[in-house]
């Protein structure tokens, strides 16, 4: 039978609960010993019972500890995929911001995000046999949504080009085109932003990366890339009646204005000028968004190839990125137009300004001013509409644009 004090944490001639008897055999009173600090190992617990409460709070404790050691990483935008030898490069810029996910490569093969892992298993590699001495960085996104531009990196030692190529649009880098930082230096990476049409069909587009190896050997990756499609609104406008029913006199106009366009935003210089995000081209706020639906004085037309901001007539217009002005015209819907080349396929327009501040051929920084905004053109007053084509596709440029100032930031 255990003894009672002991068992207690008592002491003395069988006392239990501060009574005993002295000699005469009389009980009397002792003063209640105070009691030990409180711990799990003063509990009068077996061996295996502390055993089993350790291994419980750890099971409890980890997954949160394993949590904050990775928000002290930093997070990447939203549907990213990374395959990287060691650990996930965190990706400082995107073509989406908010929700972060990152894959670590031994984890990519149960990460249940399929589009890097399928990409380097279509050309046979593991991707948990990636080995860190070959600094091996693959991100693409989880999927795209229609009318956007995504942002495709891969780094790899030893690698001479690259050709990116989704739903059939190609762009074939030559050298690492990565930039980084607010200077813009060289990262070393490939980066391309390739276009999702407007009218893409879902559910998947076709995504291809080649590389050429030093030495002349090829390697080709390929997976589809999942497509969701955006809901848009509906906005009806009231206009002069010439700019729904041209007349025929200027049919001709018309046809050339389109064929100017046509032939400066299919440019695709080799000299990359832009990162991402893009500065905002004025500071008000958007008015109409790409995509919308038109109604032109009760007759449909094509959806809003753009994005409309607030501004006041003659109010400075920034170009969103460094790069070439390759048009500056008056257009017959766009009223006075120009264009900036931005390099590999990026290419910006800026419809309806009352001047221009910039000529054809003129290089421009981040920011510049190149025009003043006005209201010529098809439009129901003064503002600036914005477009936004990477490899002759007009895309949001919304998705590119830094946030507006005091905006949440999160999916666009």
């Amino acid at each position: 039978m255990p003894d009672l004090a002991h068992s207690r944490g008592e002491s003395g001639n069988g006392s239990c609960f501060g009574l005993t008897r002295n000699r005469s055999g009389r009980s009397r009173v002792l003063r209640r010993p105070a009691p030990a600090r409180a711990g799990i190992l003063s509990f009068p617990f077996s061996l295996e019972r502390k055993i089993f409460l350790f291994c419980a709070l750890f099971c409890l404790l980890f997954p949160f500890a394993a949590r904050a050691e990775s928000a002290k990483e930093g997070g990447k935008p939203a549907g990213v995929s990374a395959v990287r030898a060691g650990e996930a490069r965190e990706n400082r810029v995107g073509v989406r911001a908010g929700e972060a996910r990152k894959i670590r490569t031994r984890q990519a093969a149960t990460s249940g995000l399929p589009v890097a892992r399928n990409l380097l298993a279509s050309s046979g590699r593991d991707p948990r046999a990636v080995q860190p001495e070959k600094d091996f960085l693959l991100e693409v996104p989880d999927y795209a949504y229609d009318g956007e531009a995504i942002l495709l990196r891969f780094g790899a030692r030893g690698a001479k080009s690259v050709i990116f190529e989704l739903g059939g649009k190609r762009l074939r880098i030559a050298g690492p085109s990565g930039l980084s930082g607010p200077s813009g230096r060289q990262s070393g990476l490939f980066e391309a932003l390739l276009p999702v049409a407007l009218d893409a069909a879902a559910p998947n587009l076709p995504l291809s990366l080649k590389v050429v190896w030093e030495g002349g050997r090829e390697e080709e990756m390929r997976a589809p890339l999942p497509l969701k499609k955006r809901g848009y609104p509906v906005q009806k406008l009231t206009v002069a009646g010439k700019f729904v029913n041209p007349p025929p006199e200027m049919a001709e106009k018309i046809k050339r204005d389109r064929a100017e366009i046509r032939a400066a935003v299919r440019r695709t210089s080799g000299a990359r000028h832009w990162r991402l995000p893009m500065v905002r081209p004025v500071p008000g706020e958007v008015t109409s968004l790409y995509g919308s639906r038109r109604v032109f004085n009760g007759a449909p037309r094509s959806p809003h190839k753009g994005t409309d901001f607030d501004a006041a007539e003659g109010e400075p217009v920034r170009t969103i990125e460094a790069g070439e002005v390759v048009l500056a015209s008056e257009h017959y819907y766009g009223g006075n137009t120009i264009l900036v080349d931005h390099g590999l396929g990026v290419v910006s327009a800026y419809l309806h300004l009352s001047a221009f501040k910039a000529r054809p051929g003129q290089k421009v920084e981040r920011g510049e001013t190149i025009g003043l905004a006005g209201s010529t053109g098809r439009v129901t007053g003064p503002h600036l509409h914005l477009s936004f084509y990477v490899l002759g596709e007009s895309v949001n440029a919304g998705t590119c644009l830094e946030p507006a100032p005091g905006a949440a930031v999160g999916k666009p």
